[in-house]
């Protein structure tokens, strides 16, 4: 794949993760990788598929982080686990669509999963090897977000300038009835 297509990829996981955050009231800025792990993580991992090609989106938030970036309405007390979980899996859903768009943008069309949630202690991803591996860190709301991307596009894959039928992908938000 050309360095022009994996940083394109990074232009799109960062704005992804920085609208689909700021959306929720949480401002997030791009930080250095660093080794250690995310204390209190919650970890959501959502796949999607473009043709024969096969991908996934982990998205890792510390717990102050997720608290940081759920709705007003929902951060009274001490909130539940469940509810942190939860809310992990959404916003890897929101983060994804907006990639999806992005993507669309570009020609590639793909088709999500559902998010499935982890929590634990000391979690880490072991990615399996994959032609695009990329990896984001941010900080915001007192906590840390991981965003790793991993893709099987072939050596050959590049992204387009844009679909050619003139249509755009649905807006976050929008609701389309079948």
């Amino acid at each position: 794949m050309k360095a022009e297509d994996l940083s394109r990829i990074d232009a799109f996981l960062s704005a992804s993760a920085l609208e689909a955050f700021a959306s929720h009231g949480l401002v997030l800025e791009e930080a250095e990788y660093r080794g250690e792990g995310i204390e209190e993580p919650f970890a959501s991992t959502i796949g999607f598929t473009c043709g024969a090609n096969r991908g996934v989106l982990v998205l890792t938030a510390s717990r102050v982080l997720a608290v940081s970036s759920l709705p007003a309405n929902l951060r009274h007390g001490e909130v539940e686990a469940r509810m942190i979980a939860d809310w992990t899996g959404e916003l890897s859903n929101q983060m994804l669509g907006r990639l999806k768009n992005r993507f669309h943008g570009a020609g590639l069309e793909i088709s999500l999963s559902t998010p499935t949630v982890f929590a634990g202690r000391e979690m880490r991803h072991f990615a399996i090897p994959s032609s695009v591996y990329r990896s984001l860190l941010f900080t915001g709301g007192g906590g840390l977000l991981l965003v790793e991307f991993q893709a099987d596009f072939g050596e050959d894959f590049e992204l387009g300038d844009g679909p050619d039928d003139g249509e755009t992908g649905a807006a976050e938000g929008e609701v389309l009835f079948f």
